[in-house]
């Protein structure tokens, strides 16, 4: 009885810290704390081709690749004088949601609001290992999560979405609009961000074909 319990005791133990090791291996890694940036260049490389959908074209002609730019215009100036900000292009307040890494990356600054801050910094998974399975897609995306990618697809990730989302989209950045129709305009409505994924508004990326 007694070799029993001990064997018991130490198979316990052994799941409880295999579980536990893989926990935190899972939340460092969707956390991509252990990642770097490399750049919408490196995404375009795959991801600019019409065979898989040509995401990077659908990226391009939005909001999103134009979120630095925006800060040089005439408008981008006014609205951050407003808010006593001299030079928005250099201000932390408006970089953090302008600029894929939060403008802590001057390498990849001008590139906006790119692929990685959506779907996390690439530095492991944009390499094809971890990334596709010419086999089963779900795989490709299961690596490419232990690899640094940030979980977005799926109903089931609907809440990290919208957390992803509301880190700029929200009534504390410094442009948030004052005219009650523009504030209309640029909100944010879980169906609204539900649709992202789903391919209904022009913010889509069609899966691979």
């Amino acid at each position: 009885m007694k070799l029993f319990k001990s064997k018991f005791l130490i198979f316990f133990s052994t799941v409880c810290l295999t579980v536990t090791g893989f926990i935190i291996l899972n939340e460092t890694c969707i956390n991509g704390s252990d990642f770097t940036y490399v750049g919408v260049g490196v995404c375009r490389k795959c991801h600019g081709e019409d065979a898989i959908g040509n995401q990077y074209a659908i990226w391009v002609s939005s909001p999103h690749a134009r979120a630095f730019f925006t800060l040089l215009t005439d408008k981008g100036m006014t609205i951050a004088k407003k808010v006593g900000i001299a030079d928005p292009a250099s201000s932390q307040d408006c970089l953090k949601c302008h600029t894929t890494g939060r403008g802590q990356y001057e390498e990849i600054k001008s590139e906006g609001v790119g692929c990685e801050a959506c779907h996390g910094s690439g530095s492991e998974y944009h390499r094809v290992s971890n990334h596709v399975d010419f086999i089963c897609r779900e795989n490709g995306y299961k690596k490419a999560i232990l690899s640094g990618m940030y979980p977005i697809l799926g109903i089931e990730s609907l809440k990290r979405r919208e957390r992803l989302c509301y880190t700029c989209h929200n009534n504390d950045r410094p442009c948030f609009p004052q005219d009650p129709k523009d504030i209309q305009k640029q909100k944010l409505y879980i169906h609204t961000i539900d649709s992202l994924i789903k391919g209904d508004i022009n913010f889509r990326h069609p899966l691979r074909r």
